[in-house]
């Protein structure tokens, strides 16, 4: 779906008796901030990267730019750090206090090691969830699912409904409920699914059971 399309559809639903409709800047940032509170609530995109260990480092930031980290950010942005694997495969605790050989991501884009039993030119795949760059005009397309276009409706109309000087609390209410609805009803109905978010270039390079 272009930015027109879903604008369009708004102007005539959501937006529909407010004057923002006719601010295609506010409308795009609505929508930015609907997909990416999807992404947020949803394993919608999943990636990889790679961090090869170099001599008396530990801490890694996934940022495309620290030169120990294959990453490709070109289209995304990082929002968090959900796995990590040991170079023969296996999984390593994230964040658990009582792993001594675990990993810990002490920012949202930061991967620490423990100093002990790293090798030089070790690669530590990590997994994370990514959502797509923001929207900027009226034709890019929006990346995401079409089960979800109805909860990216409700979400710009709550948003849009807020931002009004003298907004009622109820409508705002209403709005967020629909939202809510809405993610329940695409849940209930098992419209996502998970194994379709995982990226293909992971198991390919890494095929464990």
């Amino acid at each position: 779906m272009l930015v027109s399309e879903a604008i369009t559809a708004l102007s005539n639903t959501e937006l529909k008796q407010l004057a923002v409709k006719t601010d295609t800047t506010a409308v795009i940032g609505y929508l930015n901030e609907a997909v990416k509170e999807l992404h947020k609530r949803f394993n919608l995109w999943q990636d990889e990267a790679v961090i090869t260990h170099a001599d008396g480092v530990t801490l890694y930031k996934l940022d495309g730019v620290d030169a120990n980290v294959s990453i490709d950010l070109s289209d995304k942005i990082l929002l968090l750090i959900s796995e990590a694997f040991d170079p023969d495969g296996s999984t390593l605790s994230l964040n658990d206090e009582d792993d001594q050989c675990g990993a810990v991501t002490p920012k949202y884009n930061y991967v620490e090691f423990p100093e002990d039993g790293l090798m030089v030119g070790e690669e530590f795949p990590v997994i994370f969830r990514a959502s797509p760059l923001p929207l900027t005009a009226v034709g890019d397309t929006i990346d995401l699912t079409p089960v979800l276009e109805e909860a990216m409706y409700f979400y710009v109309g709550f948003r849009a409904h807020v931002s009004q000087k003298g907004a009622k609390e109820f409508e705002n209410n209403t709005h967020f409920e629909r939202f809510l609805n809405a993610l329940e009803r695409v849940t209930r109905q098992g419209l996502i699914v998970a194994e379709s978010t995982v990226s293909h270039k992971f198991y390919q390079s890494y095929p464990w059971p």
